[in-house]
This record gives C-alpha cells, sequence and structure tokens, in this order.
C-alpha cells in the first residue's frame, strides 16, 4: 500500500493543480492589463473646456501609439511651463495633413487642446496652427485638414 495513492490524496494534488493554473492564469491576465492601464491611466480630458496656446515647440514625437508636442509656454506670472499634448497615432495624423515634419523644434504654434482634469500640463490634441498660418485638426474621425 504505500506505493499507491489514496483517493484523497490525488483529489488533494488536481485541487492543488487547478489553484496552481488559476493563479497561473490571474497572474498572466494582470501582467497584460497593467500596461495598458498604465498607458492610458491618466488620460482623463476635461472635453467640455478645450483650451487654446501659443508656445514654442520644444520637441515634436512622431511615434505609435501616440505622437507627443511638448511646448513652452508663458503663464500669466512669466513663468515657462512645459505642456505635454498627445495626439493620435501618425497613420491617423497623416490623413489629417501631418508628417514627422510638420513642427520642427523652435516654431511657434497655437495649439488647441483639452487639458487634463488633474489640472497638470497635459492634454489632447484638436487643433494646431502652423508659423505659416496653416491649421490643421488633431485627426479625429471626420475631420478634415483646413485649406
Amino acid at each position: 500500500m504505500e506505493g499507491r495513492i489514496s483517493r484523497n490524496s490525488a483529489k488533494g494534488c488536481d485541487v492543488k493543480i487547478k489553484l496552481i493554473k488559476s493563479f497561473g492564469f490571474f497572474a498572466g491576465l494582470l501582467i497584460v492589463c497593467v500596461p495598458i492601464f498604465a498607458h492610458h491611466g491618466g488620460s482623463d480630458y476635461d472635453i467640455q473646456h478645450p483650451i487654446t496656446l501659443k508656445g514654442t515647440v520644444t520637441e515634436f514625437y512622431w511615434s505609435n501609439p501616440h505622437c507627443q508636442v511638448f511646448l513652452d509656454v508663458k503663464d500669466d506670472g512669466g513663468k515657462v511651463v512645459n505642456w505635454t499634448i498627445e495626439t493620435l497615432a501618425p497613420a491617423v495624423l497623416k490623413r489629417a495633413g501631418w508628417s514627422r515634419e510638420t513642427l520642427h523644434t523652435g516654431n511657434q504654434i497655437s495649439i488647441t487642446f483639452v487639458p487634463s482634469k488633474k489640472g497638470t500640463p497635459v492634454g489632447m490634441l484638436r487643433k494646431v496652427v502652423l508659423p505659416d498660418g496653416s491649421e490643421l485638426t488633431g485627426g479625429s474621425l471626420g475631420e478634415q485638414p483646413s485649406q
């Protein structure tokens, strides 16, 4: 009888295996979901109150999943605040008339965006007025570039 596994012992092993598989499933799910939350967790914008600022481009990041415009803007007290304005993906911006050469460091632009609800200098692009006066949208569905 020493070599045999009792029915109760076998059931105990089955339960342990199921627990280990369940833990593995939930650990895998957590590994997949946490980066998604981290990426979109701060994307809480005040769409009811878009703002327009004039400033100097410090960087234009053309890359998936979102392009970004970094902009220095002087506040009412004369202090320079660096804003990070998120856009949609490069493919979406291309259809709206953008390219990786649209903005350059030092460009003076006017940008309309919806700000973060948290009050941080972060927003989601709606429209930009380029140094030559032409306008481009943020690439939302149905928007076309201005001529």
